[in-house]
């Protein structure tokens, strides 16, 4: 049987009801979700943006220097540190001192810088980031009377207390600016690290 056709009536009540019966509430939701991106789109820029994108850029001995205390917007750029480089950073740290954390990869830093001057030609960053591996082993007597490890600062053991002894700043069998490694014995051995003349200086 067909169906019954629809009267006039019945076609203009149908048609005066929208297909969508709550426009306001979709209009609201979608700006209720667009509203968050605008907004970020309009957002000003993050205040420590600059240090992070200069940490994220970090190598080895960008991290070192950082460790040592050097503040980021001193940090040197480029594929190589050139002999002037090397003097400034080392003038940076006489201005500024190293705390007791950051005392043990400060030494290391000036271990490397050092040898920077003292070869009167660039070395490459790569090159610098080959040598600081070598001092992963290693620990330094710090002032305050503990070893550290060489690279990140972190104490190991608290020695004793430091004193003025044999012309140099001592603790037990330690003193203050060496580099000590414990042998398979357990035993501490001073370790010799190539020093840089100074007549280059």
């Amino acid at each position: 049987m067909p169906s019954e056709a629809l009267s006039p009536r019945k076609r203009t009540r149908l048609a005066s009801h929208p297909a969508h019966p709550f426009p306001g509430l979709l209009v609201a939701l979608c700006l209720t979700l667009l509203c968050p991106l605008a907004c970020a789109s309009n957002s000003p820029p993050q205040a420590l943006s600059t240090t992070r994108d200069r940490l994220a850029k970090l190598d080895e001995f960008g991290a070192l220097l950082v460790k040592a205390g050097l503040a980021t917007e001193f940090l040197p750029t480029g594929f190589e540190l050139s002999p002037e480089q090397a003097r400034q950073l080392r003038l940076h740290f006489d201005l500024n001192p190293p705390t007791s954390a950051a005392y043990a990869p400060w030494l290391v830093a000036d271990v490397l810088l050092l040898d920077v001057v003292f070869k009167k030609q660039p070395v490459t960053r790569a090159e610098l980031g080959r040598r600081i591996q070598e001092f992963q082993t290693l620990f330094v007597l710090r002032r305050d009377g503990y070893l550290a490890e060489a690279l990140s600062g972190k104490p190991n053991q608290c020695v004793g207390p430091v004193e003025v002894r044999d012309g140099g700043l001592r603790a037990g069998i330690f003193e203050v600016g060496n580099f000590y490694r414990l042998d398979d014995a357990n035993q501490w051995q001073h370790v010799q690290v190539p020093a840089p003349s100074t007549a280059a200086l």
